[in-house]
């Protein structure tokens, strides 16, 4: 027996939901049972009828709890077994002195809920199962068990099952121990099994995307090339020209989602080291408009950089330039015909410098800034017309917290979007 979730048999309950709660929850309820029957038989061959009565309700309830969860009312299965053992063993309590240790099994009870149910399933049952024992126990310490008049046994006799009681107690106690401990190892295990199954998949997937990064580019790079060519044709037709530029930007996109995806994954497989070293924002932003010069030539988006303060940033240059790409390119994708892009560099929090990239597309409402930064979350632009992959501003923010920086929105929807970053002053 591993633990006490066993249940090979078809005997035990197999529920779809809570299953290692139930099937132990099953495992109890047969070893109460069997505690119940050893106490008819005792207390019939002592004499004390009156406690072998009270256990034979519990063997009683005991069997319905059973039936319950055969039919798969496993809460109410688990509510009439908690609560039959406890009322049996208080009401025992007034029939046996104090010396046979009855009561204590009701402290032995404080930690069984959490061994057959689950705090996820109700909270307010299990407030009741924990504190139906220390209800009980402490109405037989203000009864004084009733001052001793309905003993029906002598102390003496008593005393044997008071050693026995005891034993068992502190056995049923360790049991409980002992299956948390259990419970912890095999949660454990499992986590690290799945930690180790996740950073294979993750090493898996980081070497295809660098294998089909590879080998798309090759075939990429001779149909941009194609296409340039042929939209540059001497005797290329209007309509070829225009056909060559969709080949053409299709690609650049195509292009574009496999160097995402790539970075993504480099995320994703905790491959971001930073170097940083002191820099000019300016200089790290002019190559970036340069790589979008095309785009925005053929979008007519004015583009303004403004800039009021002389402060360097310490970041990974690398790093710091594909994260104003990933907004930049965002800005640009969003941006209608003869809209506008504006850059501003100034002072940030706590002497940070902060770098403002805003548009005049359809903005972000605010109930999706937090949304906008999760992966593969478009929006409202799920099935939209407008392309990308949807991992631009989580590789931008991955970027900008490994650099020590911080990112975030601004604004409402009708004044466009305001991505602004902030990064350590040099």
């Amino acid at each position: 027996m591993k633990y006490l979730d066993i249940g090979k048999s078809p005997l035990f309950p197999a529920p779809r939901r809570f299953r290692r709660q139930v099937r132990t929850s099953y495992s109890v309820l047969l070893i109460l049972a069997l505690l119940s029957l050893y106490s008819v038989l005792s207390n019939l061959i002592f004499a004390s009828y009156n406690t072998a009565l009270i256990a034979s309700g519990a063997v009683g309830a005991l069997g319905a709890a059973a039936w319950l969860h055969h039919i798969g009312r496993h809460t109410l299965a688990r509510f009439v077994m908690l609560t039959s053992v406890n009322l049996a063993i208080f009401l025992s309590s007034f029939f046996l002195p104090q010396n046979s240790n009855m009561s204590m099994f009701l402290l032995a009870f404080i930690g069984l809920p959490f061994i057959v149910m689950s705090w996820r399933e109700s909270r307010p049952m299990m407030a009741y199962f924990c504190a139906l024992p220390m209800v009980l126990w402490i109405m037989l310490m203000v009864t004084n068990y009733g001052n001793g008049a309905y003993f029906e046994l002598d102390p003496q006799i008593t005393a044997l099952f008071g050693y026995s009681h005891s034993i068992m107690v502190f056995a049923f106690v360790m049991m409980e121990f002992f299956y948390y401990d259990r419970v912890t190892q095999n949660y454990s295990r499992a986590l690290r099994r799945a930690l180790r199954a996740e950073e294979r998949a993750n090493r898996a997937k980081t070497a295809f995307l660098r294998s089909m990064s590879h080998e798309m580019r090759t075939p990429l790079s001779a149909v941009l090339g194609a296409a340039d060519l042929l939209e540059h044709h001497p005797k290329a037709t209007p309509d070829i020209k225009r056909l060559a530029k969709i080949v053409a930007d299709s690609g650049t996109d195509l292009l574009s989602l496999t160097e995402k995806s790539m970075a993504y994954a480099r995320i994703t497989a905790g491959n971001v080291d930073p170097d940083l070293s002191p820099a000019d924002p300016l200089s790290l932003i002019d190559p970036v408009i340069e790589r979008f010069r095309d785009k925005i030539d053929r979008k007519e988006i004015s583009v303004e950089i403004s800039k009021s303060n002389h402060h360097k940033v310490i970041v990974d240059p690398a790093m710091f330039t594909e994260v104003i790409a990933q907004i930049f390119d965002n800005a640009l994708t969003y941006t209608p015909c003869q809209g506008s892009v504006r850059l501003q560099i100034r002072d940030g929090k706590s002497g940070a410098v902060r770098l403002m990239v805003s548009d005049t597309g359809p903005g972000i409402p605010k109930q999706n800034h937090r949304a906008a930064f999760k992966p593969y979350e478009r929006l409202e632009q799920t099935y939209g017309t407008k392309s990308g992959g949807g991992v631009g501003l989580t590789i931008a923010r991955s970027y900008v917290h490994a650099m020590h920086g911080e990112i975030g929105l601004e604004r409402e929807p009708s004044d466009g979007t305001h991505v602004w970053i902030e990064v350590p002053a040099a």
